[in-house]
């Protein structure tokens, strides 16, 4: 008899994307006719992927639109715009839409994103979230009922003031004239800010699973600086500069503090943060949007076997990322749960193992390579783990 499967995966990073591990999957164990037959749902907490996987789910358009990136230069992205009509009623309830209208999706990482620097240039005193500004006010410009935005991967550290910026914000030196890309390395010309001119925005939800706060140990620059080029000398030094900023911003937006200190308020640099402040947003769980957004709880009860899984599976899988909560609803709905990584922290396997009986965690890459070779290597050594352990002889 066919089994049916459910493959939900979300991304290898620098890789394979979500919808191509899906795909793999598929093609994979539909290879042998009658055994599997595989429903894929591709996964993204707001980071790589999420205009595509949630416009087509919806049957959307994907809309081209050029965007500065994190260091100014104009780059072709795509923004989703899907009929509220065609979202599943769970999705609108849970976003608080309209039943009619329309709603644009952005994704912060095809703008800005840190897979788009090399190690070279990733600097967050140049970086600058200007782009994302622009995507908003495109989407603005299209008259829509709502927007979405997904803020994980960003390379930027300026607590969303370039993306203020492009909605007309104006930060303004102690000559009178207005600094058109306000990266931090500017900020200490900025004596000012204007906010006469700032657009319009429909209702902002921002998707994202980052509860930092926007300053101190736990904050954005301490707890991401170094991904995005900042030793740890320059943290201190970063965080110094945004404070002197956000009391230049705290003459126009008095609750500058206070919004500082909120959960989620450090997540991509400060972005939401930013926002936040010039607009009513609302920030939702990255996973909880694409499960209401897929029908995920659905599928997972109408299969018989889940497969998931994503680059590296360890302790921080285990802080809310999409695949663990996969693991978790299965387990409360009895099915059968795969997880398919590329690398797998042994001590995560045991205690996860231990804790879900009907789980089984693999690691498909192949630990006498470089993290190179196994990067370039990921299909073939995806399909042949899948073969090994789907297909037992």
């Amino acid at each position: 008899m066919t089994k049916k499967v459910l493959a939900a995966f979300d991304k290898c990073k620098d890789s394979l994307a979500a919808s191509e591990l899906c795909k793999l999957t598929q093609k994979t164990l539909e290879s042998r006719v009658g055994q599997y037959s595989v429903d894929i749902v591709p996964l993204s907490d707001g980071g790589e992927g999420f205009v595509e996987i949630l416009t087509t789910v919806v049957s959307g358009e994907l809309l081209p639109f050029s965007a500065a990136d994190s260091l100014g230069k104009k780059k072709e992205i795509l923004v989703g715009v899907c009929e509220l009509n065609n979202l599943p009623l769970l999705a609108k309830d849970f976003l608080k839409l309209p039943d009619e209208g329309k709603i644009g999706i952005i994704e912060m990482a095809s703008i800005v994103g840190l897979a788009d620097l090399s190690v070279e240039e990733r600097n967050a005193w140049k970086t600058c979230s200007k782009g994302v500004g622009e995507a908003l006010a495109f989407c603005a410009s299209l008259e829509l009922d709502a927007i979405l935005l997904g803020i994980g991967g960003s390379s930027t550290n300026d607590m969303g003031v370039g993306a203020l910026k492009s909605l007309g914000l104006e930060p303004i030196d102690s000559t009178g004239q207005i600094i058109s890309f306000p990266s931090p390395e500017t900020w200490s010309s900025v004596s000012t800010i204007q906010t006469a001119g700032m657009t319009s925005l429909p209702p902002l939800t921002i998707a994202c699973d980052v509860r930092n706060p926007l300053l101190g140990p736990m904050g954005a620059t301490h707890q991401f600086g170094k991904q995005k080029g900042l030793d740890f000398d320059a943290r201190d030094c970063m965080e110094g500069e945004m404070e002197k900023m956000l009391g230049v911003m705290g003459a126009m937006f008095p609750d500058v503090a206070i919004s500082a200190k909120a959960e989620g308020s450090g997540a991509a640099g400060g972005i939401g943060f930013g926002l936040g402040l010039a607009y009513k947003v609302n920030f939702v769980p990255g996973f909880d949007l694409i499960s209401s957004w897929c029908n995920l709880t659905s599928k997972i009860r109408n299969c018989e076997i889940l497969i998931t899984g994503e680059g590296r599976f360890d302790q921080t899988s285990m802080q809310g990322k999409a695949p663990f909560e996969l693991i978790r609803q299965a387990h409360q709905l009895g099915k059968k749960t795969y997880v398919f990584a590329g690398s797998v922290e042994e001590e995560t396997k045991k205690i996860c193992e231990r804790e879900y009986p009907n789980l089984e965690i693999y690691e498909f890459g192949n630990r006498g390579l470089t993290l190179e070779e196994n990067l370039a290597n990921a299909s073939s050594h995806l399909i042949s783990t899948l073969n090994k352990v789907m297909f037992p002889r």
